[in-house]
C-alpha cells in the first residue's frame, strides 16, 4: 500500500492498516479456540461413549472406542486417560491381563513424569499383588513412593509396598515401610495402624520382642491422646502387657504451642486438599521464590520453621545464616526422630547454600539422605549422597566416618545402614566399605550376611587382603566351610599359583557383576591349567587339566560376552573348538554363549549334545538344569537331576542343586569342586 500525503495522513493509515490485521489475528485465534474448545468437547464425548459401553458390557465396543481416541489424540490427556481404561476393562473385566499390562507400561513409557504415569503404576502394582507377583508389584509400587511423593496416591502406594514385602515374606523390609509410612505421614490416620503392623511382624515373623515392645511403646506415647487412634492404642498397651513391659504415658500433642501449630496446619491443608487424589505440595510455596524446588518431604522448610519464629524471626540473628538456624533446628527434630520435618529443613539450608554457593557442612547430606530413607524414599537418599558426592569428596568420608562411629557405638544396625548408603558411589571405596559392613555383622553374628559382604568387597577388589583373610576365618570358623576357606588361606599366604584359586576368584567376581576382573582370573586359571599340561607325562593328569584349560576358557568367553564383547567371546570359543575339537565341553560353551544370546533352542540342544559325550560330568547337567529352573520347569530339572545321581550318586554339586530345588533342609558340609578333573 503507497500512502501520499501529509505524514499525519501517513499515520493515520498505518492505524487503519494495523487495526485491520488485528482484527483478522484476533478472527484467527477465537477460531483457533473455538476448534480447541469443540476439539476438546469432542473428545470429552468420546471417553464418555466409550464408558456407556464398558458399563453396558460391551467391551470390545469400548476397546474399539478407546483405541480411537488414542490413535486420533495421541499423546493428550484424553489418549492417557483412554490407555489407562483399557488396562483397566482388560484385567478387571475381560481377563486378559496380558493386553491390559501392555496398556498400563504403554502410558509410562509416553509420559512418564505424569500423573496418569502414577496411576498405571498403581493399576500395575495391585495387578501384580494380587498375582502374588510380589517382587513386580514393590517395582512399581516403589517407583510411586519415590517419584510422585506429591500425590495423595503415593501413601497407598507406601502402604501398598508394605503389604508387598510382607506378602514376599521379606519381613525386615515390611517393618522398614511401616515404619517409612509413619515417619512420612506422622499424622496420617494411618501412621498408627501402620506401627500396629510394624509391631506385628517383629514379633510374630522376626521373633525379636524386645523391638516390638520399642515400637508398641512408641505407639502409645505418639499416638495415646490422638483422636481416631484409641482402638489401636488399646491393642498396643494390651501387647505391651503381655510382653510384661512398660506401657509410658502418651504425649499430648497439642500441649506445646508447635504442636498446636502444626494440629491447624494439617488441620488446614486436609480441607483445602484438591479432591481430585492429587495434594499440591506444600513446599511449592516460599521456598519456591528462591528457586528451591520440591523435597518431596509433604512439608515445606517455611511451614516447619513457622514453629520457631519463621524467617522473620530469625534472618536477623547475629550468630549465622537463616541456613545455619535449618540446620541447628534440623538436627534437633533429626535426633527426636521427626525425620519428615527434619529433611524439609536439611533440603532447604542445603539448596539455600548451593544457590549462594557456600560450603555446607558435609555431614548435612548424610543427615538428608537418612531423612529420605526413614521416610521410604530410597532412590532420592541415593541421589542426595551421589550429587553431594560428586561436588564434595568429603562427603563419602563423612559417611564413612559417621558409620565407624555407630560401630565404636555398638549401633551395629545403623553402621551398616550408614555404609551401605554410599556403596556405589566411589568404586575405589566399595571394597572397603563392604569390609566394614562384613565387621558390623560378625558382631551382630550374622555369618552368612557377614560371608555375602565379604565376597562383594573381594570382587570389587581381590587384592584387598583385609577381607580375604576375614572371608577365610568366616568359612573356616562360623560356617565350618573348611576346604574353601583353605582355598582363601592359600590366596592370601600366596603359597601356590593354584588353578583353582584363580577359577575361585573368578566365579567370585563373576556373581557379582565385576566381569572384567572375572575374565581376567579364568583366562589366568586356563594359563595355569596349561602350563602344567605341557609339563604333564600322566594320561589322566593331562585328561583333567585339559578339561580345566577348556572349562576356564568357556568361562572367560561367558565373562567377555557380558562385559559387552559377543565378537571376543565368540572368538575366544571358536579358537579353544580348533584346538580341542573333539571334547565334550565344547558343546557345552556353545550352549552358554547361546543362551547369552537368547537362542535357548540352540543352548538345550548343545547342553544335552555335551551330557551324552560326557555322562559322568556335572558342568553341562547342571547348567541344563539351572535353565530348566529358571523357566519354571522345576520337573524336568528334578527328573534330569535325579537321572544323572542315578549313575553318579556320590557327586555333590547335583546333589545340593536338587536339594536347594526341592527345599531339602540336608546341606552338606563342604562345597566340592565341579566334576571337570573327573571326565
Amino acid at each position: 500500500m503507497i500512502f501520499f500525503g501529509k505524514p499525519a495522513d501517513r499515520t493515520y493509515y498505518r492505524w487503519q492498516e494495523l487495526a485491520f490485521k488485528s482484527m483478522k489475528y484476533c478472527t484467527l485465534i477465537a477460531i483457533l479456540l473455538i476448534a480447541a474448545s469443540q476439539i476438546g468437547c469432542l473428545s470429552r464425548n468420546a471417553l464418555s461413549k466409550a464408558d456407556k459401553l464398558a458399563d453396558d458390557k460391551d467391551y470390545y465396543g469400548a476397546i474399539e472406542a478407546y483405541q480411537n481416541i488414542i490413535d486420533m489424540q495421541p499423546g493428550t490427556p484424553d489418549a492417557l486417560e483412554a490407555q489407562l481404561a483399557i488396562g483397566k476393562l482388560s484385567i478387571d473385566r475381560m481377563n486378559q491381563p496380558a493386553e491390559g499390562i501392555k496398556a498400563y507400561e504403554g502410558v509410562i513409557a509416553a509420559a512418564p513424569e505424569s500423573e496418569k504415569a502414577a496411576e498405571a503404576h498403581y493399576e500395575l502394582g495391585l495387578h501384580y499383588y494380587k498375582e502374588k507377583n510380589f517382587k513386580s508389584a514393590q517395582t512399581h509400587f516403589d517407583a510411586i513412593v519415590n517419584n510422585f511423593s506429591h500425590l495423595e496416591l503415593s501413601h497407598n502406594a507406601h502402604l501398598m509396598l508394605a503389604r508387598s514385602y510382607e506378602g514376599a515374606a521379606e519381613y525386615e523390609s515390611a517393618v522398614e515401610a511401616f515404619d517409612s509410612f509413619a515417619n512420612r505421614n506422622p499424622r496420617n490416620k494411618r501412621a498408627a495402624p501402620a506401627l500396629e503392623h510394624k509391631a506385628r511382624i517383629q514379633r510374630q515373623f522376626l521373633k525379636d520382642e524386645e523391638e516390638a515392645k520399642r515400637t508398641n511403646q512408641m505407639l502409645v506415647k505418639r499416638y495415646g491422646k490422638v483422636e481416631g487412634a484409641e482402638d489401636t492404642v488399646e491393642k498396643a498397651k494390651q501387647e505391651l502387657k503381655d510382653l510384661n513391659a512398660t506401657i509410658p504415658e502418651p504425649v499430648d500433642p497439642l500441649a506445646t504451642p508447635e504442636g498446636r501449630a502444626l494440629a491447624q496446619l494439617e488441620e488446614r491443608r486436609e480441607r483445602d486438599r484438591p479432591r481430585g487424589g492429587v495434594e499440591r505440595s506444600p513446599a511449592m510455596g516460599s521456598a519456591t521464590s528462591f528457586g528451591i524446588p520440591d523435597s518431596g518431604f509433604g512439608i515445606s522448610a517455611a511451614e516447619v520453621m513457622q514453629n520457631f519464629g519463621g524467617q522473620a524471626g530469625i534472618a536477623g540473628d547475629e550468630q549465622g545464616s537463616y541456613q545455619d538456624a535449618e540446620l541447628m533446628i534440623a538436627n534437633f527434630l533429626y535426633g527426636d526422630e521427626s525425620y519428615r520435618d527434619a529433611g524439609a529443613l536439611f533440603f532447604d539450608a542445603i539448596a539455600r547454600s548451593e544457590a549462594e554457593k557456600v560450603k555446607i557442612d558435609p555431614y548435612a547430606y548424610l543427615s538428608l539422605s537418612i531423612c529420605y530413607r526413614k521416610v521410604g524414599m530410597h532412590q532420592r537418599a541415593k541421589e542426595v549422597l551421589r550429587k553431594a558426592a560428586s561436588r564434595d569428596g568429603e562427603v563419602i568420608e563423612a559417611v564413612i566416618n559417621t558409620g565407624r562411629n555407630h560401630y565404636t557405638s555398638e549401633n551395629y544396625e545403623s553402621a551398616i545402614e550408614t555404609y551401605n548408603s554410599v556403596i556405589g558411589l566411589r568404586r575405589d571405596k566399595d571394597s572397603e566399605v563392604y569390609w566394614l559392613i562384613s565387621l558390623a555383622h560378625k558382631k551382630l553374628s550374622e555369618p552368612e550376611k557377614e560371608r555375602e559382604a565379604l565376597e562383594r568387597s573381594v570382587a570389587a577388589n581381590t587384592q584387598n587382603t583385609d577381607a580375604l583373610q576375614s572371608l577365610a576365618e568366616v568359612l573356616h570358623y562360623r560356617l565350618k566351610e573348611r576346604k574353601a576357606a583353605a582355598i582363601f588361606q592359600d590366596i592370601i599366604d600366596q603359597e601356590s599359583d593354584s588353578y583353582i584359586g584363580a577359577k575361585t576368584l573368578g566365579d567370585l567376581t563373576y556373581k557379582y557383576g565385576n566381569y572384567v576382573q572375572a575374565n581376567t582370573r579364568y583366562k589366568t586359571a586356563a594359563r595355569i591349567a596349561k602350563r602344567l599340561l605341557d609339563k604333564s607325562e600322566s594320561d589322566a593328569e593331562k585328561r583333567a587339566l585339559r578339561n580345566q584349560v577348556v572349562h576356564a576358557t568357556i568361562l572367560a568367553a561367558r565373562a567377555n560376552h557380558r562385559r559387552g564383547k559377543p565378537e571376543d567371546a565368540q572368538q575366544m570359543m571358536d579358537e579353544l573348538a580348533t584346538e580341542y575339537p573333539d571334547h565334550a565341553l565344547i558343546h557345552y560353551g556353545n550352549g552358554v554363549l547361546a543362551l547369552l544370546n537368547e537362542d535357548t533352542e540352540t543352548a538345550v540342544a548343545e547342553f544335552k549334545t555335551a551330557i551324552e559325550k560326557a555322562p559322568h560330568s556335572d558342568i553341562a547337567v547342571i547348567a541344563l538344569g539351572d535353565y530348566y529352573v529358571s523357566q519354571g520347569f522345576n520337573d524336568d530339572a528334578i527328573a534330569l537331576w535325579e537321572g544323572f545321581l542315578a549313575e553318579n550318586q556320590y557327586n555333590q554339586n547335583v546333589t545340593r542343586s536338587l536339594k536347594n530345588l526341592k527345599g531339602d533342609s540336608e546341606e552338606t558340609e563342604e562345597t566340592e569342586e565341579t566334576e571337570e578333573t573327573k571326565e
